[in-house]
């Protein structure tokens, strides 16, 4: 088993980089979440402009100006078409985020049990060493009375 010390500065790297992990999951959850409330907002947009357009069609519209509407309208479900790819693209992130962070996750608790059970051993045998000073001393004592006794 490697010494203590090794054990120790495993488990204190391993520590950091899931902490990183953490940190790049996080990052990552909020970027899917930015994304998301961005498509929201366009697809809102997109809707109010096909509502507006389908009303002036009804009231009355110039062919020019409807012509820039459908226009603008189109550019707008470009934009929503774009960000529906950007957040596909954010969301994949994420799952390779937390896959990554899984993993760390995984090894650094690996690393936590084996020195758990270093130290559980050590303070075992600390137990042991200690105890067996306490009856070599108790030993010396009651022999040590006893002889005081036999003269």
């Amino acid at each position: 088993m490697p010494p203590p010390r090794v054990l120790k500065n495993a488990q204190q790297v391993l520590e950091r980089h899931e902490q990183q992990q953490a940190q790049a999951l996080a990052e990552s959850a909020r970027q899917v979440k930015d994304n998301a409330t961005k498509l929201q907002e366009l697809e809102r947009y997109r809707a109010v402009y096909l509502r507006d357009f389908e009303q002036r069609v009804q009231t009355g519209i110039a062919a020019g100006e409807a012509r820039l509407f459908q226009a603008f309208i189109a550019r707008i479900a470009q934009a929503v078409g774009e960000q529906q790819e950007v957040l596909a693209r954010a969301r994949m992130q994420h799952a390779d985020e937390l896959r990554k962070w899984r993993s760390a996750a995984r090894r650094s608790a690996a690393v936590d049990r084996i020195v758990g059970r270093h130290e559980h051993a050590e303070k075992q045998r600390d137990e042991k060493s200690e105890q067996a000073a306490s009856d070599a001393h108790a030993q010396r004592a009651w022999a040590a009375k006893g002889a005081r006794r036999g003269h």
